[in-house]
């Protein structure tokens, strides 16, 4: 059985309230395993993983069966695992001031007919401006909070907090309700904080701006034919009949506004922006006006900004936000802020691999997603908090090359799998039949590997 080293265990036992005791110490099992696994990992493996020191008995298949039974029968909840992660993460990177939460959704890829919640989805990734690709799995939301940190080759990271499922089917909630669902529970758990929202084009709707409380701030993409209205309303004669204007005349769209300000119309002219943005230093130029959105907001103004690199390598970016009085440098900078949920999900697929364990039944599929991402959080705030610190981190840090990077998710797995290791094979502690039972670990360990 693997060793739960102390600082990981201080932030593992944050979630205890979440589960059962039974639960509790299956989730803990399952967490050490789910990193320790060096194979594909599906839960047959991991649950073997679990058990180290003893070849697996296939023989016996309900030695698994509670690692089975954790996600389709326990009584724990995503949303109650949700809360805990909230309470983990905000006291734990001391976040002040408006806390940034970025909403996307990612498709694991899943096939199987009998497999609960199974559609067909477009795959971003094989998906091109000319061709959208489509594939077979499981659409998940996610909201996850972006942290800045500073002094680092990487200054945002974001941790994932909730998730939840998009069905497929028509008359199921789309992702932008699951967004909004999700967004009311973190108000509804911390109603003093206020937040920042940032999502991509597909969240700039009705469904998530409709009735945005004033402590949540929208940073989004807009259309770029995006129907615009003055928001300072005309007075109407008072010997005119009918209804009073709610929206002044109609302005340009953002390519409009684009196009005007390269024709150096009067009012309309580009501005030198100043930015950083992807770990880089860049000169922007943006044009800004206000306006109203009323197909999607109503008559809420919304600051508009058109982001133009100078250098030609990105496309007119056409961003809004529901602060009128916000910078051009804070609203580049602030949604720029969301590919940290990109790496995210990369680190999620490729290390973690979320897509890995095949279940059918809907309890097991609605928990899984959710209980991997929450097993990120859990390393990543390890890794902040203490893991950086530890001697496992310093001796592969001198071993990192220049494309490396220690705040991915695949150093930090390496650091802490390696500080596992350590606390589980102490030599220097151990007489010579302790010492050949840590051998035989080892050899297993390799076995279960292949």
């Amino acid at each position: 059985m693997w060793i739960m080293i102390p600082s990981l265990a201080q932030t593992v036992e944050a979630l205890a309230p979440v589960f059962t005791h039974p639960s509790f110490a299956t989730h803990s099992s399952l967490l050490l395993a789910w990193v320790m696994n060096l194979g594909r990992r599906n839960l047959l493996r991991v649950a073997e993983n679990t058990r180290p020191e003893v070849l697996p008995d296939h023989s016996r298949r309900h030695d698994a069966d509670a690692y089975y039974n954790f996600f389709e029968r326990s009584a724990w909840a995503p949303k109650e695992l949700a809360y805990r992660l909230c309470v983990l993460v905000f006291p734990t990177r001391k976040l002040v001031g408006p806390i940034t939460l970025v909403v996307d959704d990612t498709l694991a890829h899943k096939r199987g007919a009998s497999v609960w919640g199974l559609g067909w989805w477009r795959d971003a990734v094989a998906s091109t401006k000319k061709r959208v690709a489509t594939a077979s799995g499981h659409n998940w939301v996610v909201v996850a909070v972006a942290v800045r940190l500073p002094l680092t080759k990487i200054p945002i990271l974001a941790f994932p907090l909730l998730s939840r499922l998009h069905w497929p089917g028509p008359g199921q909630p789309s992702c932008a309700d699951r967004a909004r669902e999700m967004v009311a529970d973190v108000r509804a758990w911390f109603g003093d904080r206020t937040f920042v929202l940032v999502g991509d084009g597909a969240y700039a709707c009705q469904e998530v701006l409709r009735d945005l409380p004033a402590a949540v701030t929208f940073v989004g993409r807009m259309r770029g034919d995006a129907a615009l209205y003055d928001p300072r309303v005309p007075a109407q004669p008072k010997d005119k009949r009918g209804p009073k204007p709610r929206k002044g005349p109609r302005l340009p769209c953002p390519k409009g506004a684009a196009a005007r300000a390269d024709g150096k119309e009067s009012g309309w002219a580009w501005q030198s922006v100043s930015v950083t943005i992807y770990g880089k230093a860049r000169e922007l130029l943006a044009v800004s006006y206000e306006a109203l959105w009323p197909r999607v907001l109503g008559g809420r103004p919304v600051r508009v900004v058109v982001v133009r690199d100078p250098s030609g390598r990105m496309d007119d970016a056409h961003l809004f936000t529901t602060d009128v009085r916000a910078s051009l440098e804070w609203v580049i900078g602030k949604f720029a802020e969301r590919w940290s949920i990109e790496v995210l999900f990369r680190g999620s697929k490729q290390v973690l691999e979320v897509e890995g364990p095949q279940h059918w039944c809907r309890e097991s599929v609605e928990k899984v997603g959710p209980w991997v991402w929450a097993a990120q959080t859990v390393v990543m705030v390890w890794y902040v908090s203490a893991g950086h610190e530890t001697a496992e981190a310093a001796e592969l840090r001198v071993r990192m090359g220049s494309w490396d990077s220690e705040w991915s998710l695949r150093h930090r797995i390496q650091v802490l799998r390696r500080a596992v290791l350590n606390a589980t094979i102490n030599p220097d502690s151990a007489d010579e039949p302790e010492l050949r039972r840590m051998v035989n670990t080892l050899k297993n360990w390799a076995h279960l590997a292949a």
